[in-house]
């Protein structure tokens, strides 16, 4: 559901309603909102009932997802928001709207209160929430001594980056992008740390090449003045792993050893990136990519998310893998938005998918690109669409950590258009459920499966051609594939509609995304992408 609120202003809105103190108790608020923290649908009614100045009860699923059963059976609706007016279900988002914008939603509010309204299941439990585990804190920070200053990394990068003159260099034939002379380092080194010599400055130099802050950006493998060299986090944008804004490991040791918990840290990285997309989204929900790839917040994600250099996908038990790609496929997404670009064309998405990746296992050089961790780990090493070969060759030091297919993965993974689910956290302990709910959500909506049985046509999103193989090799399977994930009417008539024959088609999908403003990806090398 995607909708544009029909009003101008309300300006901190959704801070007003997350600083909203509850109901007083055994009072019951007129209108109850089921919803999620991080659901931009669930952010906007809240946004038009503050804009309205209307009270109400929020039943947040992320404090209590035990209450997503009562929803369930209150709303028979999986997704949210699901808001109820007088005790009366009027839908989500998009059905709250559209009441304001018809003038009958104060005639729901006027109505006499159903008896549904005293129903406990329609309000917050009376205990607080369950305590969150705690996260793996980050690993403590190596200082770098330059000087008489002592330096942690990450202050030392931003540092450098915002002080050096970092340009393009043209040579008779060819450019080398985004670098800087080693005498502008060395000068700057001198004069900032006020160093005893030129002499100490290029030493310096030399060590920071040697710990990975910087290196070559042609020929030359040590420090000179004469020398181009680049920042690390620079090199992470010219066809390397996006997470390679800082070498986790160097010459000089590894700033720490192993990742115990790798969701822990995932469900961290998740929790710092919301943040900052959170910070460039408007209370439409439209994020500002531009924006947010400005941010320095952004480069203190760039260092941070390094350490997933560690993870190591073959160590991981299969369910706790499944969970902990599908988290990581969902986190980057936005996070290539933001350094990279959205894709506008069919061939450069293909490039956008093939070319974006991540750096996984400290003894790997072989980077996972998107396309490879979803149709290689995934979804059993099988063809990507408009793919002739296998994502993970024979060579591939990847193939001992692929997956069975488990369909459900198509309605849990986010490619960033508004024809995909929407992101949800997966983890080890509930994935199966989990999936099974979202299953039940993505069919729910008629954008993704429409029945019309008077013309016996079975109508699907595009992810279900696309992908055909996992749901089945034949429309009846394909339909008894989806049916099982349906409920109620839908799922009746399904049953009616696989009596006799019928027309399986496909709906177009929609690769429009949230933003408000980002540049455009137009792949770096296509042919090298695509194989040619």
């Amino acid at each position: 559901q995607v909708f544009i609120l029909g009003f101008l202003g309300a300006p901190d809105g959704a801070r007003r309603a997350a600083a909203r103190p509850p109901p007083p108790a055994m009072v019951a608020p007129s209108v109850v909102v089921f919803s999620l923290k991080e659901c931009p649908h669930c952010k906007r009614a809240k946004v038009l009932l503050d804009y309205l100045g209307l009270a109400y009860e929020d039943v947040s699923l992320t404090d209590y997802p035990e209450k997503r059963s009562d929803m369930l059976q209150l709303a028979n609706r999986l997704t949210v928001p699901q808001i109820f007016v007088q005790g009366r279900h009027i839908g989500g988002a998009a059905e709250l709207q559209e009441l304001h914008d018809a003038g009958k939603l104060q005639e729901r509010l006027d109505a006499s209160p159903d008896d549904a309204l005293s129903d406990p299941r329609l309000h917050r439990p009376d205990y607080p929430p369950k305590p969150v585990a705690a996260l793996p804190e980050a690993p403590e920070e190596p200082k770098i001594a330059i000087g008489s200053e002592s330096l942690e990394y990450p202050a030392l990068v931003k540092l450098l980056i915002e002080s050096i003159n970092v340009k393009d260099v043209s040579h008779t034939f060819s450019t080398t992008k985004q670098c800087f002379t080693g005498k502008d380092l060395s000068d700057f080194l001198e004069r900032r740390f006020q160093l005893k010599s030129h002499e100490d400055a290029v030493q310096v130099g030399s060590q920071l090449l040697h710990s990975g802050v910087f290196g070559p950006a042609e020929g030359a493998t040590g420090f000179s003045e004469k020398g181009l060299f680049r920042f690390q986090v620079h090199e992470a944008s010219f066809a390397t792993a996006l997470n390679l804004a800082r070498k986790w490991c160097t010459e000089q040791g590894c700033v720490s050893d192993a990742v115990q918990n790798p969701m822990g840290l995932m469900k961290r990285l998740k929790g710092q990136l919301s943040k900052i997309l959170s910070a460039h989204t408007d209370d439409n929900g439209m994020v500002d990519y531009v924006a947010m790839g400005e941010d320095p917040a952004l480069l203190q994600y760039d260092l941070a998310v390094a350490e997933l250099q560690l993870v190591n996908l073959v160590e991981m038990e299969p369910t706790t893998r499944r969970a902990f790609v599908i988290n990581l496929y969902n986190a980057i997404v936005p996070h290539a938005f933001a350094k990279v670009g959205i894709a506008n064309t069919d061939l450069s998405r293909v490039a956008f998918f093939d070319g974006v990746s991540y750096l996984l296992g400290q003894h790997s050089d072989v980077p996972l690109s998107l396309n490879e961790l979803e149709n290689g780990v995934l979804r059993g090493n099988r063809n990507a669409p408009f793919h002739l070969r296998q994502p993970l060759g024979s060579g591939s030091p990847h193939l001992a950590a692929v997956l069975d297919c488990d369909h459900r993965i198509h309605f849990a993974l986010n490619c960033g258009a508004k024809s995909c689910p929407p992101v949800k956290w997966f983890t080890s302990e509930a994935l199966d459920e989990e999936l099974r709910v979202v299953a039940m959500a993505w069919a729910e909506q008629e954008d993704n499966v429409k029945l019309d049985l008077a013309a016996k046509t079975l109508w699907l999103s595009m992810i279900i051609s696309w992908y055909s193989k996992d749901f089945g090799s034949s429309k009846v399977e394909i339909a008894n594939t989806i049916m099982q994930h349906t409920r109620g009417e839908k799922h009746d008539q399904f049953k009616e509609l696989l009596k006799g024959d019928f027309q399986l088609k496909h709906m177009k999908y929609d690769w429009s995304t949230n933003t408000r403003r980002s540049h455009e990806f137009k792949g770096r090398n296509l042919r090298a992408l695509l194989g040619f």
